[in-house]
């Protein structure tokens, strides 16, 4: 019996120092064991809000994940917390804002990022049930295969000293402008080949009305409790209106039903629910250049477009 025992205890000396390295390298700092992490992974973010809620916050997709938090606290005279992630859905940020109403009884402001490309029908992800789930179970997070390639990821790239790259570019005519197949565009080929990306979840747009509903669901809970709520609207390229927007759609392009239908209804229940709407994809566009401050036609170049948003948004915001 002893030397089973023995044996046992041999082969769980790697998988132990596994775990270890595992909890030493993991990026998203899950167990609190870093001061800080500049992860914008959902897991991380949320896991920081449930350690220490912040009672100013952000949720939204990708176009809200990456701002320069020192210059939103510097803009708008407070810090905020950031809990929005890459490919948020209308429906994962909903159940985000009502997760941090539950799991914060002092919250007190919330900017709910929105946009045509979310209220698709077509683009209704859900994970927040499984991240609540990887969020109360660390056996969860250890096993999981995602978690354990960004530690193997995040390992490598401390060792080889490697940093990812912010999404801004000095693009250099023609090299950056020219296509595979020769094409020269107009703007930067990033840009220019964007839209086509775009189409294949919005050539078929229809407006996802039960996610709208709880959206005003929440916004009534948030009035009740006393917390600011803002929807704000990001900005999109001009490319992305005229060749997404302008041209695709079920009953009515996305253009028309955004301007007929979804911005009078927003109007109508922020004045009926006492939130407020800030709009700089259809009414209030700034005057950004589509071929140096858009990284693409969706996200601002983290360099020469999102630093003046930002200022933008959160003055406005003030």
């Amino acid at each position: 019996m002893k030397h089973i025992l023995r044996n046992l205890a041999l082969l769980l000396v790697p998988v132990l120092a596994y775990f270890c390295l595992f909890a030493a390298f993991e990026p998203n700092n899950y167990f609190g064991l870093h001061p800080n992490t500049d992860s914008d992974a959902p897991i991380s973010r949320l896991k920081d809000f449930k350690r220490q809620p912040g009672n100013s916050i952000i949720i939204g997709d990708s176009r809200f994940a990456h701002f320069d938090m020192d210059l939103v606290e510097q803009t708008s005279g407070r810090p905020w917390q950031n809990l929005a992630f890459g490919g948020a859905s209308l429906r994962e940020g909903i159940d985000l804002l009502n997760w941090a109403l539950d799991n914060n009884p002092d919250l007190e402001e919330v900017i709910f990022g929105f946009s045509f490309y979310t209220i698709n029908q077509g683009y209704d992800t859900d994970r927040m049930s499984n991240l609540e789930k990887t969020l109360n179970n660390p056996f969860a997070y250890l096993f999981n295969l995602e978690y354990n390639v960004n530690m193997l990821t995040n390992l490598q790239n401390q060792l080889t000293g490697r940093v990812d790259a912010p999404e801004t570019g000095d693009w250099v005519y023609p090299q950056d402008y020219t296509a595979a197949d020769g094409t020269v565009y107009e703007v930067h080929t990033l840009l220019a080949e964007y839209p086509a990306a775009l189409i294949t979840k919005c050539e078929n747009w229809a407006l996802n009305t039960s996610q709208l509903d709880r959206l005003y669901e929440a916004a009534a809970r948030c009035a009740e409790r006393g917390v600011k709520l803002t929807v704000v609207l990001a900005p999109m390229a001009n490319i992305v209106k005229t060749e997404v927007c302008d041209e695709y759609g079920e009953g009515g392009t996305i253009t028309e039903q955004m301007e007929t239908t979804v911005l009078p209804q927003l109007a109508e229940q922020s004045a009926e629910l006492g939130f407020s709407v800030l709009d700089y994809e259809w009414t209030n566009r700034p005057d950004f250049d589509d071929d140096t401050q858009f990284y693409d036609g969706f996200h601002l170049d983290e360099r020469y477009g999102l630093p003046q948003w930002t200022e933008q948004l959160f003055t406005d915001l003030g």
